[in-house]
């Protein structure tokens, strides 16, 4: 698998991690009256929006200037 393969492959999972995290964040926020519901979604949206966070820094990587394998590995051709 590429590099820009597997960066795509990444931003695919943390895309989903991110949906699954807001519709925990509303299902908390509309089904749970008065246990500090509010809160509690709140604090799950701040992790969505980290997460999406790293989703945008990641797409802003040259994926031209990957090269295949890392230092150290056998792949590596450096």
């Amino acid at each position: 698998m590429s590099g820009q393969q597997e960066l795509y492959a990444i931003k695919q999972e943390l895309r989903s991690i991110i949906n699954e995290l807001e519709s925990i964040a509303s299902g908390v926020g509309h089904d749970f009256e008065g246990i500090g519901n509010r809160g509690c979604a709140s604090a799950i949206h701040e992790v969505a929006d980290h997460y999406r966070s790293v989703t945008d820094k990641l797409s802003r990587i040259d994926t031209t200037k990957i090269k295949e394998g890392f230092p150290g590995s056998s792949q590596c051709t450096t």
